[in-house]
């Protein structure tokens, strides 16, 4: 997923069979050469606790020595400092998918990125990232997208980080879709990023950094809640819609937004 590799052992052959049909596309038998692979271990709980109706955001936070601790309803995990090894104690397929998103998120933060709420639409080499809270009409764009034949990178959690993490000099920001709902492993040039609104008719519009950065700060998953975790996640959001066009679409349930969206990307690539 967006470069980074990940090492699951997972003891529960029901569990593997889960992970594996939601994981489909983004599993690989080894890692690249040259790569050196997170490692998450999936410990079963001495008493499996009922699984819950419903789901709290996970709050990761650092405890004394340095580690990141997550606690469910029916799961708790505990990664390194850095991130890079963790283990979840709990059962199912769910505390294994929060903890690789939490884990994710830490290596995006360390390449200077973001691991964001949103869908993100690819055509050539090009993409737009948009986000918004639930109803903005994400998924519903994105499902326009696929109908039309284009490649979706994903239209739930999308990972964006800058080529140079030094941010010594204005470098593309590129971005990947990730496994959840629905996405692909594929990444693009990230051109755009944006809100979204409703309307009769599709169009596309210059908008401010500062209003789409009140939503975009809404909606990224964050690695640590804390002042720490925040301040970074501001810091690369700022850097983000200071070197990426911020724009809006607003879009009607037919085939224009999909026109509208082609030719501003086509546009960019072009620019």
């Amino acid at each position: 997923m967006a470069g980074w590799t990940v090492g699951i052992q997972v003891p529960d052959v029901r569990v593997q069979a889960l992970l594996r049909q939601s994981l489909a596309g983004f599993i690989t038998p080894r890692p690249p050469l040259g790569v050196r692979a997170s490692v998450l271990e999936v410990v079963a709980p001495s008493e499996v606790r009922p699984e819950p109706a419903t789901r709290e955001i996970p709050r990761p936070w650092r405890a004394e020595d340095g580690a990141l601790v997550l606690e469910g309803e029916d799961y708790s995990a505990r990664l390194d400092a850095e991130g890079l090894r963790g283990v979840v104690v709990g059962s199912g397929r769910f505390p294994v998918e929060v903890v690789l998103r939490v884990m994710l998120a830490v290596e995006l933060r360390r390449r200077g990125g973001l691991l964001v709420h949103g869908v993100a639409l690819m055509h050539g080499e090009e993409a737009a990232l948009f986000t918004g809270h639930s109803g903005a009409g994400k998924s519903t764009l994105g499902g326009l997208w696929t109908d039309a034949g284009e490649p979706l990178l994903s239209d739930e959690l999308v990972a964006v980080w800058p080529e140079d993490p030094r941010g010594a000099s204005p470098r593309p920001w590129r971005v990947a879709g990730t496994p959840w709902n629905v996405g692909f492993p594929r990444e693009a040039r990230l051109r755009a990023v944006g809100v979204l609104g409703w309307d009769s008719s599709s169009r596309w519009e210059r908008q401010g950094a500062g209003e789409v950065g009140r939503v975009l700060v809404q909606n990224v998953l964050l690695c640590e809640s804390s002042g720490a975790g925040r301040s970074a996640m501001l810091v690369s959001a700022g850097r983000l819609l200071s070197e990426v066009e911020p724009a809006r679409l607003v879009f009607a349930r037919d085939a224009s937004a999909v026109a509208v969206v082609r030719t501003a990307l086509g546009a960019a690539a072009h620019g």
